[in-house]
């Protein structure tokens, strides 16, 4: 049902589940692959941040020294829910064991080529801001773990042209490509916010407040993912996107929320509440920025599905029981998990 994939990205795209990445900074620092420093230095080379094509031409350099990711395919995984496979069948994504840390890299590193080849080429519909909170977000994740007690320093981000005149299957690529992208985001924020838990419970203020402006630098790197998934015109959707997200082609149990990437990011922030409320109390910035970070990535989702399918309209994949917008629903999400963090503390005036 599937069988578009290989037209519009490259497939099989292999990650790692997201419950076996590094919980904390002394893991993720002993678990970052000896090859790192090089492919993040050529990834950061200033020669290389002049324009599109240079950029593109060093992250391909930096996938190819890094090589072929030994691994093996993940079959019969109990932690694995069927909507979970649903999702991951329906944009050619496997998991795989392996080094972890290792083939999140390679994730990352392909899902960058991705995009970038698209935005060399074709162009984007994202504005500057939004643009530059992608590439920045992928800068970081790649670069962090070299040394994760220290937020990796900016990079100049070349710009981006506006999308030209469509062409065959230009929505779906970016639609498909989008998902990868977000998928890779959605684990490096759970590596990031776990880290930042961890952090807060020994009581290591420099590395929890690292953690916190990686975490935000993802999330609003999610927020553009988002906007570049649905880079697409009202008449792209309907013919290339639609028919994708129906049956027969969708498997049934097929939801974005369900995807387990997306579940440990949920699980993540969750259990993070008193990790935010320790650190608001010495940097409440840092809780401040991830806060307007997380509330942007939900009114982005919401933007992107109210521009498909308006604001008033079911999921396409609602039980026949179920008359709730899916942009109500993604509101009721963004409440619930921007309320699973405490209020950044207001200024005491009187000291």
């Amino acid at each position: 049902m599937t069988d578009y994939l290989p037209d519009v990205a490259t497939v099989p795209f292999p990650m790692p589940r997201p419950e076996d990445l590094p919980g904390d900074v002394p893991a993720l620092a002993a678990a970052a692959p000896s090859a790192l420093a090089g492919l993040a230095g050529t990834v950061a080379d200033p020669a290389h941040r002049t324009g599109l094509a240079g950029m593109l031409a060093a992250v391909r350099t930096a996938r190819a020294d890094l090589g072929p990711v030994p691994s093996t395919l993940v079959v019969d995984d109990p932690g694995e829910s069927r909507p979970n496979r649903h999702n991951d069948l329906a944009f050619g994504i496997e998991r795989h064991h392996g080094d972890p840390l290792t083939l999140f890299v390679a994730a990352a590193l392909n899902a960058h080529l991705g995009i970038l080849e698209i935005a060399e080429e074709r162009g984007t519909g994202l504005d500057e801001s939004a643009w530059h909170d992608l590439v920045a977000g992928f800068d970081t994740l790649v670069r962090w773990p070299t040394d994760p007690t220290r937020l990796p320093a900016p990079l100049p981000v070349p710009g981006c042209p506006s999308s030209g005149e469509p062409e065959p299957l230009d929505g779906l690529r970016r639609w498909v490509r989008g998902h990868h992208v977000f998928m890779v985001l959605a684990q490096g924020g759970t590596v990031a916010v776990n880290s930042l838990t961890a952090a807060a419970e020994a009581g290591d203020e420099e590395a929890a407040v690292t953690a916190a402006e990686v975490a935000s630098r993802v999330m609003r790197a999610c927020r553009a993912a988002l906007q570049f998934a649905g880079d697409a015109n009202p008449d792209q959707y309907r013919s290339e996107i639609r028919p994708t997200l129906m049956p027969p082609v969708a498997p049934p149990q097929m939801s974005g929320l369900r995807w387990r990437d997306h579940e440990a990011l949920v699980a993540a922030l969750t259990a993070s509440g008193e990790a935010w409320s320790w650190l608001a109390e010495r940097r409440p910035d840092a809780l401040t920025d991830f806060r307007t970070a997380l509330d942007a990535t939900y009114e982005s989702h919401k933007g992107v599905c109210g521009n498909f399918v308006g604001n008033q309209s079911p999921s396409l994949l609602a039980t026949s029981r179920s008359h709730r917008p899916a942009v109500g629903v993604i509101e009721q999400f963004r409440r619930l998990r921007v309320g699973t963090l405490p209020a950044a503390p207001h200024p005491d005036h009187h000291t």
